[in-house]
């Protein structure tokens, strides 16, 4: 069942931060960095963050977060994360699905992965999303930028800010 979350309250942020810890951890081992800037985080700053979160919760228990925040004409994905022992269940995509829902039609959409990591840069090909550049985080992760247009009258549509 997916709902927003608060990682304002404690308890609910050190269930979040579990589950970053994990996923971010893959992550690292599967992009080739030893240094990830994510797995960084702390407690403390999942409590003060003002993004947007959406829980993917299992018999109660938390196994997956999408957080994001809006601006005026966008909305970003700021972390998709799953419990590794919950990969390949479509759960990332429900998510995906949620925030787009949750998001006013006119919007365009962004995220942002590790171009090495496969299966996040799949699934969001998969979701209409396309590459728009490239970039390289300061670690020298390069990093592949998506993004897709919320339309106004219609279906989510996507097009091509420029090509990678």
């Amino acid at each position: 069942m997916i709902s927003e979350t608060s990682p304002s309250e404690y308890a609910v942020a050190v269930q979040i931060h579990a589950v970053v810890q994990a996923a971010y951890a893959i992550e690292a081992e599967l992009i080739g960095c030893a240094d990830f800037p994510p797995l960084k985080i702390s407690i403390q700053e999942l409590q003060t963050s003002s993004d947007t979160f959406l829980g993917f919760n299992i018999s109660g228990i938390l196994v997956a977060v999408l957080s994001f925040n809006e601006q005026s004409n966008s909305a970003v994905i700021t972390r998709l994360i799953v419990s590794p022992a919950h990969f390949r269940q479509g759960i990332a995509t429900a998510l995906v699905s949620e925030f787009e829902r949750r998001v006013p039609h006119g919007r365009v959409l962004t995220v942002s992965t590790a171009t090495a990591n496969a299966p996040a840069v799949s699934l969001y090909q998969s979701l209409k999303y396309v590459a728009t550049y490239l970039s390289c985080s300061p670690q020298g992760i390069s990093l592949v930028h998506f993004s897709k247009c919320n339309a106004v009258n219609g279906p989510i549509t996507s097009s091509p800010i420029c090509s990678v």
